[in-house]
């Protein structure tokens, strides 16, 4: 409890502090000179240096980033045109499929015709005839 008796007056204080206004005050830099010539003058050599590594590995990762971009780029044109190429074979296929179809229901519309004359043919003919067969000796020759 005692804890508590410490911890409270200090929200306390906090909270009246953030309700003014007061303590995002106190928190902000000191105001730069015109120009922002402070900050662009690094304060010794060992920011340089710091400054001039973190430019090459920004520049490195660029690049990177830059190669992988193209890599993408050439991968998605790869796939494109192998889709594109796949896309064709499919459609000469489904339009080979479609003729050789075609080509089946016409011959069965062929077919059906010419067992239709075939048959019509059939009811025209004559009844067959009972003939007895001739009762002879066979020929030697």
């Amino acid at each position: 409890m005692r804890l508590n008796l410490k911890v409270l007056p200090l929200i306390a204080l906090a909270a009246a502090l953030g309700t003014t206004g007061a303590l995002a005050q106190q928190n902000q830099p000191p105001p730069e000179p015109l120009g922002g010539a402070h900050r662009a003058m690094p304060s010794s050599g060992m920011d340089m240096k710091n400054m001039k590594s973190q430019m090459e590995q920004m520049h490195a990762q660029m690049e990177q980033m830059q190669t992988l971009m193209k890599d993408t780029m050439a991968k998605m044109a790869a796939a494109d045109a192998a889709m594109k190429t796949h896309m064709e074979t499919e459609q000469a296929s489904m339009k080979s499929q479609m003729e050789l179809q075609q080509a089946v229901i016409n011959h069965l519309q062929a077919m059906t015709d010419h067992m239709q004359t075939m048959q019509e043919g059939m009811a025209m003919m004559p009844a067959p005839m009972n003939m007895p067969k001739k009762g002879g000796a066979a020929i030697d020759k």
